[in-house]
Parts: C-alpha cells; sequence; structure tokens
C-alpha cells in the first residue's frame, strides 16, 4: 500500500506536534507494540545531509536536529527534546488505553529553531523486523522566526 500524503506547515522556533492512528481498512488500530518508528526531513529526496532526524517506540523517542549549522550527515547531530512515540494517545502518553495505533512525533523548539526556514520533505516510517512500511510524506514547510 502507497503511503498518505499529508504536507506539514510549521513554525521555526516552535514546538511541532503531530497526532495520527494507523489502522486497518476497517478502522480496526494496528497494535503496534513490537513496532519502531522513523522520521527524516530533508531538504530533497537526494540530499545525503538530514535536518531532522527522529527515531522510537512504545516507550521512549529520541530527537536529532543540525545544531547551528542546521543539517547533520551520520550520526553528528544534536540530540534534542522529542521522538516518535507508538501505541501513544492524543497527547503523547504511552500505553494510555493499550494498542492504540497511535503515532505521536513531537518536535522540540530547541531542534525547529536551528531547521532552515523553506520547503523541505519527509516520511515516516514503521518498522517490524525487517519489514519497513513508509505510512506518511510529503512536504516539510518551515516558516522563518522572526522573534529570537
Amino acid at each position: 500500500m502507497a503511503a498518505g500524503e499529508f504536507n506539514i506547515l510549521a513554525d521555526q522556533g516552535a514546538n511541532y506536534v503531530l497526532y495520527f492512528v494507523y489502522e486497518t481498512n476497517s478502522s480496526d488500530a494496528i497494535d503496534l507494540t513490537s513496532y519502531e518508528g522513523r522520521m527524516q526531513i530533508r531538504r530533497s529526496s537526494y540530499s545525503t545531509d538530514i535536518l531532522i532526524g527522529i527515531t522510537g517506540d512504545t516507550t521512549s523517542g529520541i530527537a536529532t536536529g543540525g545544531g547551528v549549522t542546521g543539517s547533520y550527515s551520520g550520526n553528528s547531530g544534536v540530540v534534542g527534546v522529542g521522538g516518535i512515540l507508538l501505541n501513544a494517545s492524543a497527547g503523547g502518553k504511552t500505553g494510555a488505553t493499550g494498542a492504540t495505533g497511535g503515532v505521536y512525533v513531537n518536535i522540540g523548539s530547541g531542534i525547529m529553531k536551528n531547521c532552515p526556514a523553506g520547503r523541505h520533505l519527509y516520511d515516516i516510517e514503521l518498522i517490524a523486523g525487517d519489514v519497513v512500511t513508509r505510512v506518511l510524506q510529503g512536504r516539510f514547510e518551515v516558516r522563518a522566526e522572526v522573534t529570537r
């Protein structure tokens, strides 16, 4: 199945939160207990540099940004507040209501302040063992911050 398309508009220097439910065609939530999630934001699909990288599972998540340079490659990013939580509620709490299929993405303001303004691309993947499923993709547009 092809990934869903969702374009994001985020503000530089402000927290960004996205919540959605991963479910079957019959609207049953998929239990994400054995999954890991990851999201990357890049200037283009061909870019080797990452602007923001986020990972997580049902218990914790990590968000990494480029620091003052705005981008990074490999493992050289700066860890900040945020991450992906799976089987989450809309408020980002894990395990609050069991196998919800909820995917909660949180990017802290410290990482967003260094993300360059402009139109970028992102996707979100869910991984179970060797199976990778891209569930969401689109533009990640960052509006420039004026008050710093």
